[in-house]
């Protein structure tokens, strides 16, 4: 029974020291940006309140505005590491920009020409970023650029011209037009790519907002179209518009709070928790999931001797070389100790997951070691186990050896020497000479039936573990009761031996150490392991360092990988718990 020193206390300043890294640096900007926000919405309010005559617009656009900022707020305090958190808040401040507009000012006028499409090119770029906030692939990249240049470019270049003739803005106008088409057709494709490619979990958070999304793209500059067609009035055109811009950052602020994936956290919160956690702290691969926001995220280590990379507890593992899946080495000083495989739909850039690595190198390194470690001890408790399953063989091999060799030559002289004692040719003293042979020789054939019982006894060989148990029990010279659930078919040779012998030699320590009036014995097999216990109510004190006896026992069944529990008191007796490996 192996006992373990308790891990060494957490540091109480460890939490006010976490939460100081995580509300620190990031938890400030957060409250600058929230305060100019609101500043902003109000000057917008004042403004508007003072100089324009139909206020709704200007509120309305600012409940907007306020809307982005508030999601974009929420999700970059989720996941400080992602980039959705701050698109969200450049949408609404593109936004801001195109509402000012509603302000009469001829400068505000000037700004809303240019930015009042913003929105639209920054949707696209959130379409093509999430989850991770980053882009992939260069035809998101391209798309991204050119709904840019779409958007803002276009307006730009006819703000700051010189007029331009009718012909010139109908050149720009068709220009602008199937551009936005490229950009539109192009993200389809690549969203309709990521869908299919998408687990079935990600895919029911992805379809609803990249529809939802890519169909506010489309309707938002149609819409005045659509309801001139119907012939509706100019203001339902601003409430369906503003309506559908405020449902963006809710969708994907959803996106980010309902779609698994989680809060991250700075990457400075991880060499707080490499200096405090101690032996109480988590594990590297948890830790590091924790950060990026990953949940399928695992780091894996590099054994260098097999040339394999192995998980934690030293299995063997493969490269994922999905398209989805993203691989980065970690290093101590040039020497390759791991490896952290994580989800590049979620972490967009690989220096972040590098940068982490770094941080936990060390601690990689460490669990990389036990890992090791872990190998070996497996590979000692198998080597230990081949030697027992080999002594079990030999014994087997000598029993059957003594059995059907020795003690059925020993049968036959005892015949013939009764032969010779029974012959009429024979003399009185020749026949008693026989008659005493043969007393001797089935003497020596009793001693061999119990050295043979001693070495491998016959209801085991014969029967198995639960009537050999039965067998003990029966013979035992105090009252004893056995509670034997136990299939025994498929047990290992060294499991059902070890068994064996353990009961029988605590069944003897019952009856000659303990003075017991009565033993217990339950036999069971729970799972993958096959569970034995005597109690006997003796005089207890029975001790592990008390002696040779229950040492050699708690070795032999340690050998197999097995436990050895023992709880021996004065007033309730003695009980021993053992459990051994059935695979």
């Amino acid at each position: 029974m192996t006992s373990q020193s308790p891990s060494p206390p957490v540091p109480r300043s460890a939490p006010s020291r976490l939460r100081g890294v995580r509300d620190g640096s990031l938890t400030r900007a957060l409250r600058v940006i929230l305060a100019l926000a609101v500043l902003l919405g109000v000057a917008q309010l004042g403004a508007g309140l003072a100089y324009t005559p139909i206020f709704w617009p200007v509120g309305a656009f600012t409940l907007v505005f306020w809307t982005w900022i508030a999601a974009g707020l929420i999700a970059w305090w989720r996941r400080p590491g992602n980039g959705i958190g701050p698109l969200l808040i450049i949408g609404g401040i593109g936004i801001y920009l195109g509402g000012m507009a509603n302000v009469p000012v001829p400068a505000f006028a000037v700004v809303n020409s240019i930015f009042a499409t913003s929105v639209l090119a920054i949707t696209v770029h959130l379409l093509h970023a999430f989850p991770s906030g980053r882009l992939r692939g260069r035809l998101s990249i391209a798309a991204v650029i050119l709904g840019y240049v779409v958007a803002v470019g276009f307006d730009l270049v006819k703000t700051v011209l010189p007029p331009l003739t009718g012909r010139e803005v109908e050149v720009f106008d068709v220009a602008q037009t199937g551009l936005g088409i490229a950009v539109m057709v192009v993200t389809a494709v690549v969203l309709t790519r990521r869908l299919i490619t998408a687990d079935r979990r990600h895919r029911r958070v992805l379809l609803p907002l990249f529809t939802y999304g890519i169909l506010s793209v489309l309707l938002v500059p149609t819409i005045p179209l659509l309801v001139r067609a119907f012939g509706l009035d100019q203001p339902v055109v601003g409430v369906l518009q503003l309506s559908l811009l405020a449902g963006l950052p809710i969708a994907f602020l959803l996106g980010v709070l309902l779609g698994g994936f989680r809060r991250t956290t700075a990457l400075e919160a991880l060499s707080a928790w490499l200096a405090i956690g101690g032996a109480n702290r988590p594990a590297v691969g948890r830790a590091l999931a924790a950060t990026l926001g990953d949940d399928s995220l695992r780091v894996v280590y590099w054994a260098a001797d097999r040339e394999r990379y192995i998980d934690e507890t030293g299995v063997e593992v493969e490269r994922d070389d999905a398209e989805d899946r993203g691989w980065v080495e970690v290093r101590v000083d040039e020497r390759l100790v791991g490896a952290i495989e994580y989800d590049a739909r979620m972490i967009g850039e690989p220096s972040t997951v590098r940068r982490a690595g770094e941080v936990l190198a060390i601690a990689i390194d460490r669990e990389h070691l036990t890992s090791e470690l872990l190998v070996s001890n497996r590979e000692l408790v198998r080597s230990r186990l081949r030697l027992v399953e080999a002594t079990y063989r030999e014994r087997y091999r000598i029993t059957r050896d003594l059995h059907d060799g020795l003690q059925v030559q020993l049968v036959l002289l005892a015949l013939e020497a009764q032969t010779i004692a029974n012959s009429s040719d024979a003399s009185p003293a020749t026949s008693a000479a026989a008659e005493q042979l043969r007393r001797g020789i089935d003497a020596a054939a009793a001693d061999l039936r119990g050295l043979v019982h001693n070495v491998l006894p016959a209801s085991l060989l014969e029967q198995g573990l639960a009537p050999a148990a039965e067998d003990l029990v029966d013979r035992l010279e105090i009252p004893a009761t056995l509670d034997a659930e136990l299939d025994d078919s498929g047990l290992p040779d060294a499991t059902v031996h070890t068994a064996y012998f353990v009961l029988a030699e605590l069944l003897a320590n019952a009856v000659k150490h303990a003075r017991a009036s009565m033993v217990h014995v339950a036999v069971r097999r729970s799972g993958a392991r096959l569970e034995l216990e005597v109690r006997d109510d003796g005089v207890g004190g029975a001790r592990l360092n008390g002696g040779t006896g229950l040492r050699g026992l708690a070795d032999r069944v340690a050998a197999i990988d097995g436990t050895f529990e023992i709880d021996s008191d004065a007033d309730a007796g003695t009980r021993v718990r053992v459990e051994l490996p059935c695979e």
